[in-house]
């Protein structure tokens, strides 16, 4: 465990302050001025299958006429989150949105145990990255998924950086769990297991293939018999294979398939799909996020102020730190684990990435752009003495 010494602690709980204030001070400013700010078009259902939840014990929403219709569409993990601590422990929705702020706050000190994993050095800049981006701070302080994903998901990364470096068969097994109650909560995470078996054969290529194939085997074998339970009641229920069905609905709706216009030339479909998949891209990794839920013009601007150059910064280092990255097995698993994202979001929803899908990214995103800055820092360092 790193010891931080006197000032690098006073350091930390100062950032810690600061980052609770900052999002607090959205969050207040939103609920006195815009109170249904907290909502989106989503929030609806998440709030319907909770509250049918505590009534009834069934996931799914009751029609006009009394007749369940379960729910296939929404995983159960947030529903069952706003069920205990809105509909059984009577938590007003605000207190929910405080206690969000509170799980960005613990996804943010993940991040810095992430990073200090790699690099003590990185600690620090990687956790206030984490804790200052916008659209975190922005989406968690709405009745949407992202607030209680994150720490979920910081955690399995934190687990298997745990395991690169130890190889224990313990590890494998909690990382898969971990990453399951991840994915029961935002089912975006499904084929990662895929992902992860894959990058885990890749990191040990060189050691022990047969120790690493068993790893390997025995996550997949966790994780999908964890998200297999949930897809067998989903065919009992609806007659449907998925885990969710809303990666279905929205390749069909919203997909890079669907971006793209079809053509008989080959030549302009490919020239197509080029440029929405590049379009989708850039949008999602370079929107800065806004304050207009707020419907204030002066809060609004400010914003673009301040989110913009913020963007600038981290953006810098993070391709810087990718330059760098070589042969580092640790920075490697945190882009394979972001560019699965990003493959999933521009193939899935190409007609709406935007920064909300970036948040997931984030711990990644910090780490590198951390180690990035500390290339920048060091090769500055250099020519000063030169």
């Amino acid at each position: 465990m790193i010891m931080l010494k006197t000032k690098q602690k006073k350091i930390f709980i100062a950032i810690l302050i600061a980052a609770f204030l900052f999002k607090l001070s959205i969050f207040v400013f939103g609920v006195m001025r815009v109170p249904e700010s907290i909502y989106s078009s989503d929030s609806k259902s998440y709030l319907l299958t909770a509250k049918m939840l505590n009534a009834q014990g069934v996931f799914g929403v009751q029609d006009t006429n009394g007749a369940i219709r379960y729910e296939v569409f929404r995983t159960p993990g947030y529903p069952i989150f706003l069920a205990v601590l809105h509909g059984i422990l009577g938590i007003p929705l605000t207190g929910i949105i405080f206690l969000q702020i509170l799980l960005t706050i613990l996804a943010g000190l993940i991040t810095y145990k992430i990073a200090v994993e790699i690099d003590p050095r990185l600690g620090i800049l990687s956790m206030v990255i984490a804790l200052f981006d916008p659209p975190t701070s922005i989406y968690s302080l709405k009745i949407l998924t992202e607030a209680l994903y994150l720490p979920l998901l910081f955690l399995f990364i934190y687990i298997s950086m745990r395991y690169f470096k130890s190889g224990k068969m313990r590890l494998v097994v909690l990382s898969a769990l971990v990453l399951a109650m991840a994915t029961y909560v935002r089912p975006i995470g499904y084929f990662l297991g895929f992902g992860v078996a894959i990058f885990m054969i890749y990191a040990n290529s060189l050691g022990d293939l047969r120790k690493t194939l068993v790893h390997a085997a025995v996550f997949l074998a966790i994780f999908y018999s964890f998200l297999g339970v949930w897809q067998i009641r989903n065919y009992y229920r609806s007659a449907t294979s998925s885990f969710s069905s809303v990666g279905e609905r929205n390749f069909k709706r919203i997909s890079l398939d669907k971006s793209a216009e079809k053509n008989n030339n080959y030549f302009v479909l490919g020239v197509n799909y080029a440029n929405c998949a590049s379009q989708s891209f850039i949008n999602l990794l370079t929107l800065p996020g806004s304050l207009k839920y707020y419907k204030s013009k002066p809060y609004m601007i400010l914003g673009k102020i301040i989110f913009y150059p913020w963007m600038v910064f981290w953006l810098i280092g993070f391709l810087a730190g990718c330059v760098k990255i070589r042969g580092n097995i640790y920075y490697q698993f945190l882009l394979w684990i972001m560019l699965y994202f990003v493959a999933v979001t521009v193939i899935n929803i190409s007609d709406v990435a935007g920064e909300r899908f970036r948040i997931p990214m984030v711990a990644c995103i910090a780490v590198i752009s951390a180690y990035g800055w500390s290339v920048i820092r060091d090769s500055w360092k250099g020519r000063l003495r030169i």
